[in-house]
């Protein structure tokens, strides 16, 4: 596989964890970024909507969504990271009807909130839309293909 992302989420999915990504050499390219790997409904990773599951996943740049203003609040406007589970917490939470499990951006959570400045979401791993638009540079950099996301909690 061509690259390797590494998100690490805090236990507390309140608290914002990181993002870094790795070329096929094992050399960092991108990173440490914040992510957030929360549920806007706090449940756990085995409900629909519920937290990222940890795990192993395929990756691939799709998208990016089209431009409504529901989707540039919801996914920002840069193209995302789909992830298909391949083992640990998220290949049950597939088997168990979860989908759309992604890296994306979004519009930011207002001052204040618990989680600043990134929102919670439906599942995904949310980025900064700055920091997402420069994930999708440097994967486009790398050629792009079928990389690996391994999704961990610390």
């Amino acid at each position: 596989m061509g690259y390797h992302i590494m998100v690490n989420l805090k236990a507390d999915r309140k608290q914002l964890g990181s993002l870094k990504m790795y070329n096929d050499s094992g050399a960092l390219v991108f990173g440490p970024k914040q992510a957030l790997g929360r549920s806007e409904y706090d449940t756990s990773w085995s409900q629909p909507n519920g937290h990222t599951p940890t795990g192993v996943y395929t990756a691939k740049i799709s998208g990016p969504m089209p431009q409504t203003s529901d989707n540039e609040y919801s996914f920002g406007p840069s193209k995302y990271i789909e992830m298909d589970p391949v083992s640990g917490n998220a290949l049950i939470a597939k088997q168990n009807g979860r989908t759309g499990l992604w890296i994306h951006g979004g519009a930011p959570a207002v001052a204040g909130a618990t989680s600043y400045p990134l929102r919670p979401t439906h599942g995904c791993v949310r980025l900064s839309n700055n920091d997402q638009a420069s994930l999708i540079y440097v994967l486009s950099t790398l050629g792009g293909g079928v990389g690996k996301v391994t999704i961990s909690e610390v």
